[in-house]
């Protein structure tokens, strides 16, 4: 029976990973889904900030490589999350945190 609760708690903490999946797309989804989950609303927010960010840049001439490496970067954050370590980005990570609770 242990070992079925603890293959559900990872089921729901692949969450983390699933919001810097899609970027902004999915910030909203995990954003929207975690009712009174103040970890996984600031993840969520997160990778929706990253990809309103990747958005901007995209349009911006010769820099859409960087849009793959803040994918990258967010990817990182959510497996990070997901072994149970929050990493917050620089400046957007403080909006996401004040905005989760």
């Amino acid at each position: 029976m242990a070992k079925q609760t603890q293959s559900k708690a990872k089921n729901q903490d692949i969450i983390y990973i699933f919001a810097y999946l899609l970027t902004w797309l999915s910030g909203i989804i995990v954003f929207l889904i975690a009712q009174n989950d103040s970890r996984k609303k600031f993840h969520g927010l997160q990778a929706l900030f990253l990809g309103v960010i990747a958005i901007i840049l995209w349009f911006i001439p010769f820099v859409g490589i960087i849009d793959i490496l803040i994918w990258l970067y967010g990817m990182y954050i959510g497996i990070m999350a997901y072994g149970g370590k929050d990493v917050m980005v620089p400046v957007l990570g403080d909006f996401a945190k004040q905005y989760s609770k």
